[in-house]
């Protein structure tokens, strides 16, 4: 299984659109952490391809339909994603591997820093993609893509900074 992750695209759904142009065909599902989760149907509106789609609730989203936290299963792996404004982030990321352990989850996927980071702790992934519309830090607007092989128990994360343009995007691998 092949998953798009993205979050903080705060209403502009282009740079969602854009990647979407370069690699809707090729995933099989889209997760949006938050914040501008509404933009999904935006870019899908658009005719990019879309994959079925995924969200959570962030600060500045006002659907209450929309979940604060969801239980994902990436072909056998189970993944929580939570936008992460509700997780007490000062104390560093422990608090995010506590509670994905505390679930049985092999990841947990979060976004409001704006800010790409991907680290393994403790046989548990910890993802944010960064923003796609207001990067914050060294890197542009960036995503991260999880590959979830069904013959395999783990997962490969590669986080990607998205250039060039709306119409001729290029993406560059970000290596943290």
């Amino acid at each position: 299984m092949r998953i798009l992750v993205v979050s903080d695209t705060h209403g502009d759904w282009r740079n969602l659109a854009a990647v979407l142009k370069l690699l809707g065909r090729s995933v099989q599902a889209l997760l949006h952490l938050g914040d501008g989760a509404g933009d999904v149907r935006s870019a899908a509106r658009s005719g990019v391809p879309m994959p079925p789609a995924f969200g959570v609730r962030g600060n500045m989203d006002s659907d209450a339909s929309v979940p604060l936290l969801r239980r994902f299963d990436a072909a056998g792996r189970l993944v929580i994603m939570a936008h992460g404004h509700r997780y007490p982030l000062g104390e560093g990321f422990s608090c995010l591997s506590r509670c994905a352990r505390d679930e049985g989850a092999r990841a947990f996927l979060f976004g409001h820093t704006h800010v790409p980071h991907y680290e393994d702790r403790g046989g548990i992934a910890l993802l944010n993609p960064g923003s796609l519309a207001r990067p914050r830090g060294a890197w542009g607007p960036s995503f991260a893509i999880i590959e979830a092989p069904a013959d395999s128990a783990c997962i490969d994360v590669k986080l990607y900074e998205l250039g060039g343009t709306h119409g001729s995007p290029r993406l560059r691998v970000i290596r943290l």
